[in-house]
């Protein structure tokens, strides 16, 4: 038994091969151990968790990589010949990784991103929950939900895609987002009074008075790295004359993962309002001006 360990043993391969195997094992050990090990001084709501658990995996995978790459490449000549190997390889193969693998590294030092971040590229939405060296996982919102609701559906992306597609942000250095309700509203009802109505109905929401202070102080910051064009954060209405009715789009600043709840409540407020003050929302009417004479 010794003797057929140690004439596997002795040979080149079979040793490379065995010790690869010791390395992945220990790798897999030292990673759940270590994991373990910190998680344990972390409190369990604490937002670091993720981030360690991810410091650690690739810090003891790239640990590992080189352990490998040490045993399998001696000398100096070998070294060169394995790295043109490989680079020829790489760049023929392993195109779409490469660019993945880009696609992390501009994501890391760049930031565009983050985790948490509400993103929309390559017309996919959602929140941002794992940033892998290949792929960016998302927690997808809208599709065929409105509002941007959460549709349950985990979506994962390939990083390369952040040098083909158009990235959209929604919290980057602003968390808030700007949405419209239109509102068509007869020519005979008080237009005047709907625009107080419309207005009084976002401002006085508690949601809205709590958002003003943080984006003030995030349109701040922002303007320290961006050229933010600083605008209004009270609710304007803009009126549109149009053959049928009065259209008012009021436009008003809110919360970018309650666009839909703000929404709804202040849509309900200013129905509440409109039918206290008799005015009408209008609709397509069409008038017969007389009907076809017939022989």
């Amino acid at each position: 038994m010794v003797e057929a360990l140690n004439s596997i043993w002795s040979n080149d391969l079979y040793q490379k091969l065995i010790l690869t195997v010791l390395i992945l094992l220990g790798q897999n050990i030292l990673s759940r151990l270590m994991t373990f090990l910190t998680i344990q001084r972390i409190s369990d709501d604490s937002p670091h968790i993720y981030t360690v658990r991810k410091a650690i995996t690739y810090l003891i995978s790239i640990l590992a990589a080189l352990l490998i790459f040490g045993v399998w490449i001696e000398g100096l000549g070998d070294l060169s010949v394995a790295l043109g190997i490989m680079a020829a390889g790489i760049a023929f193969a392993l195109q779409e990784v490469i660019g993945s693998f880009a696609g992390w590294l501009t994501i890391i030092s760049g930031r565009p991103f983050s985790i948490g971040d509400r993103i929309e590229t390559g017309n996919i939405r959602g929140d941002v929950v794992d940033v892998s060296i290949l792929r960016t996982t998302l927690m997808e919102i809208g599709n065929w939900l409105q509002g941007d609701h959460n549709t349950g559906r985990i979506v994962t992306v390939s990083n390369a895609l952040i040098f083909k597609e158009p990235l959209y942000n929604y919290s980057a250095y602003i968390r808030f987002i700007w949405d419209e309700i239109s509102l068509p509203v007869t020519y005979e009802s008080d237009w005047q009074k709907a625009i107080t109505l419309m207005v009084t109905a976002v401002r006085e929401h508690p949601q809205y008075q709590n958002l003003l202070p943080r984006a003030e102080e995030q349109r701040r910051l922002a303007r320290r790295k961006l050229a933010v064009k600083i605008t209004s954060l009270e609710p304007r209405v803009f009126v549109k004359l149009t053959d049928n009715w009065i259209e008012m789009g009021m436009v008003y600043p809110v919360d970018n993962d309650s666009r839909r709840a703000f929404r709804n409540e202040v849509n309900q407020r200013i129905l509440l309002d409109f039918a206290k003050a008799n005015i009408k929302i209008a609709s397509q009417t069409i008038e017969i001006v007389r009907f076809p004479y017939k022989e």
